[in-house]
Parts: C-alpha cells; structure tokens; sequence
C-alpha cells in the first residue's frame, strides 16, 4: 500500500494561522494550503477579546437552549451567522450544555493567540487564501505580508461574504477550493474532485 505523507492544510481564522504554520515550519508534509480568511499578521483587533468575555457571560448551566445563548449574545455579535457559527462550539450533554473548546485556555492566551511569529521563513507550498468581500480582516497590508511569507499564494474575493466565508457562500466556496486543489493538491484530493 502506498501512504501518502503529504496533504493540504485548511484552515479558517485562527485555524488558518495553524494552516500557515504547519505550511511555513514542515513545507515537506503539505502539498498546499488553503487559508480562509486569515493572513500571517498579529491583529490587534478586541473582537476576540470581546467574544470571548461575551461568551463567559453565558451560564451554561442554566441555559435551556442553544436559542437562549443566541438571544444573550446578540448584543454583542449581531450578525446572526457569526452567532450561529460560534455557538457550533455549545454542546448538549446529558447533565446540559458545556462548551466544546476550553474558553478559559483561549481567554488567558489570547495574546498568542492574535499573534503571529515574525521569525517565520517564507513558504513556497502553493497557498490559496480566499477571503470575504465584506470581512474587515483582508488589507492591502495583510496581502502584501503573505505574499512575502507565500510568494506561491493566490487570493480570491468571494463577494457577499463577511469572514465566515463558507457559511455566507458555500457554493462559490467549494468551487474556489475544489478548483485549486484540482491543480495543487494530492493526486487523491485531484481524483475525489472529480466525483
């Protein structure tokens, strides 16, 4: 049997940052690397800040539904999509909800984690960082900073998407990622877009 030791790394957001690490520190492991959303820059933006402090407020414990979570972080996140997609980490059990990631880790290393190393060595792993028309986290800046650190790279806007790109436009997002990976990546993802 023959194992494949390379893949491609996809990443949103902060998943993003790890995509561009792993492509930056162990280039031989990834044969490309889609980063959603998300550039090789520190953000000094408070909106994590902001959404973590938001969801400790929540009494999961004595929350009857993930509706109810919705309505108490309304306030603070506005846009319904962007709620529906951070409260993805709420969990139901059988004793109630909890959250599924450890908010108090990513609360008291939130410095690290709006960070981003500036000893990193540039990557020629072919990267592909699509971004949202509408999201405030792509700059002139932040593309000439990963063009730098990804001379390989390509950008593409996917208009009337905020930063939750696959979940304001799913379709143009699949058809974006497919067709770079027809091109980049692994003879087995080249072969599975074909079904």
């Amino acid at each position: 049997a023959v194992v494949s030791t390379q893949s491609t790394g996809i990443g949103h957001s902060l998943g993003g940052k790890q995509a561009m690490m792993v492509a930056s520190s162990t280039p031989e492991v990834v044969t490309s690397a889609v980063i959603v959303d998300m550039f090789p820059v520190a953000f000094s933006s408070r909106q994590l800040d902001d959404t973590c402090a938001a969801l400790s407020l929540i009494d999961v414990e004595g929350l009857g539904s993930r509706e109810e979570a919705s309505e108490q972080l309304a306030t603070q996140i506005p846009n319904p999509a962007e709620r529906s997609f951070i409260l993805s980490n709420l969990i139901r059990t059988k004793g109630g909800w909890k959250w599924r990631i450890n908010l108090p880790a990513i609360s008291d290393h939130i410095a690290d984690i709006r960070g981003y190393p500036t000893d990193v060595k540039p990557s020629h792993v072919p990267t592909l960082f699509p971004y949202g028309g509408r999201s405030d986290y792509m700059t002139p800046a932040r593309v000439q900073e990963a063009r730098r650190l990804f001379p390989n790279s390509t950008f593409v806007e996917i208009p009337d998407a905020g930063h939750i790109v696959h979940m304001d436009q799913p379709d143009l997002f699949y058809t974006t990622v497919r067709d770079f990976l027809i091109v980049h990546g692994t003879r087995e993802q080249q072969c599975a877009s074909d079904l």
